[in-house]
């Protein structure tokens, strides 16, 4: 695809880490603390966030999904640091996802399909699709995530593309 799209995935990794980044000293309590009309405790919408992310990866990449897939059931053992990971775990993990998505926006032609399991069944995909779908869920999720910390009294990071701009991008040539 082209550098534009790449740089989407760009900006998607710099907000998902920054956003983690902000949440790795938090009590326990308050990564437990569920606001309504959110995914869930704002530990598990991290959690939820990551394992998303991978699947959406090892879809793109046609493998098979360890652990839990979508429809619930299990084919392979989850490591028991997937249970309950940490913040910083689930960062390491996040940002190994993020990676990945940026190099497959890279390589991968827009129009290109897929074979991976929607719902624990085989199923063809546009590639597309994921990646619409990653950019879609993450900011979903993100938004849940500062709306909790605002809550609980934090001030959280500042993640969009303004921002990205003047911390990441630099002035403009010229």
């Amino acid at each position: 695809m082209d550098a534009g799209f790449v740089a989407l995935f760009r900006h998607h990794a710099w907000a998902s880490d920054r956003l983690f980044a902000a949440c790795e000293g938090l009590p326990a309590d308050q990564l437990e603390f569920v606001v309504q009309g959110t995914f869930g405790g704002l530990g598990a919408t991290l959690r939820h966030l990551v394992e998303a992310e991978e699947r959406y990866v090892r879809g793109l990449r046609g493998e098979t999904a360890p652990g839990p897939d979508s429809a619930g059931g299990t084919d392979r053992p989850v490591p028991p640091e997937a249970l309950a990971p940490s913040v910083r775990v689930l960062r390491r993990r996040a940002a190994a996802s993020a990676g990945a998505l940026i190099e497959l926006a890279g390589v991968m032609a827009p129009d290109s399909v897929v074979t991976a399991s929607r719902r624990g069944e085989p199923a063809t995909i546009r590639a597309i699709t994921f990646f619409i779908q990653a950019l879609d869920h993450g900011c979903e999720h993100r938004a849940q995530v500062r709306h909790v910390l605002t809550i609980l009294g934090y001030d959280p990071p500042d993640i969009d593309g303004w921002t990205y701009d003047a911390e990441e991008l630099g002035p403009i040539p010229g």
